[in-house]
């Protein structure tokens, strides 16, 4: 569903900027610049979707995650947002300070799981508050 999304804001961004440099300059620089748009926007979904972890293991201290290129980090949580027990966001730490962001499901795990992460979420996030 979200690769679906993504596609379609490419492919309104792409309708757009050709509709606008179409409108001043013509159809052949539209085309050029809608097709230097496409490869832009592919690149970075690409690049935003393989950094993307696939995985995750709780911690003692937060959390290890593995992107698709199989290489695991350590995260502490920092902050939590919850809702209804159905979403859990999740802003995480790596070791150089820098913060992520990761949404998880409620259906995506299983419900001890979703329950321990969201207490430990909340947990880790009081630390920071």
């Amino acid at each position: 569903m979200l690769f679906g999304a993504t596609l379609g804001f490419i492919g309104v961004a792409v309708a757009a900027v050709f509709q606008c440099v179409a409108a001043r300059s013509g159809f052949f620089d539209g085309g050029v610049v809608a097709l230097t748009c496409v490869v832009a926007l592919g690149a970075c979904a690409r690049s935003w979707q393989r950094k993307q972890p696939v995985k995750f293991r709780l911690a003692s201290d937060g959390l290890t995650t593995w992107d698709r290129t199989g290489m695991a980090q350590n995260r502490r949580i920092s902050g939590c947002a919850q809702w209804s027990d159905r979403l859990l966001a999740l802003t995480l730490l790596s070791a150089d300070g820098r913060a992520s962001h990761l949404l998880v499901a409620a259906d995506a795990v299983e419900r001890g799981v979703f329950r321990e992460l969201a207490v430990r979420a909340r947990r880790g996030a009081q630390a920071y508050l």
